[in-house]
């Protein structure tokens, strides 16, 4: 498979990934975490993470995702204010969008053939090296000692969904494309 084919699978796999994760996030982790979908666990209000490991100070705002901690900065920046509350869940969707697609390019690029566990092992990687390390070092989420073990299972969890499907996905395409 040349490496055109590899990436275009990568590409397609990482949004199939990214459906994924979002569908791991919606049925799974709340069972992970112990609440039921009509809210029994009372959610604590945020507060400013004690447990910063960041390099260069909190980025995220306190309750706000890293997808969404992005979003927020790049908008500010470029357009000098803060964006309204629609046009940040906008922003947060479309940076996590394009994380999973451009993972998977990168996915298809590097792993070649698709193959499942090589999928589940790159989402994996991603957990450990972006979600635990390189996002808290830069501050757009809270320090590890400040997320309860539920919340790294659930992480590593939406990961590993995201990269079997990936996997998955990129092992269809390259017996859909025709050969080069």
């Amino acid at each position: 498979m040349s490496a055109y084919r590899n990436v275009l699978a990568g590409l397609i796999g990482g949004a199939v990934g990214t459906l994924a994760m979002g569908q791991y996030w919606t049925r799974v982790a709340p069972l992970v975490e112990g609440r039921s979908e009509e809210g029994g666990d009372q959610q604590k209000e945020p507060k400013k993470d004690e447990h910063s490991i960041s390099v260069i100070g909190q980025q995220h705002q306190p309750g706000e995702s890293s997808t969404a901690a992005i979003g927020r900065v790049a908008y500010e920046k470029t357009e000098g204010h803060a964006p309204g509350r629609q046009t940040r869940a906008a922003l947060s969707e479309a940076v996590h969008w394009g994380m999973g697609i451009g993972s998977g390019a990168l996915y298809g690029a590097l792993a070649g053939r698709g193959n499942p566990v090589k999928g589940a092992a790159f989402g994996v990687g991603l957990w450990a090296l972006v979600d635990e390390g390189i996002v808290p070092l830069l501050g757009l989420q809270d320090g590890p000692a400040a997320t309860p073990a539920k919340g790294h299972t659930n992480r590593l969890g939406a990961h590993l969904t995201y990269g079997l499907a990936l996997g998955v996905t990129a092992l269809l395409i390259d017996a859909l494309l025709p050969e080069d």
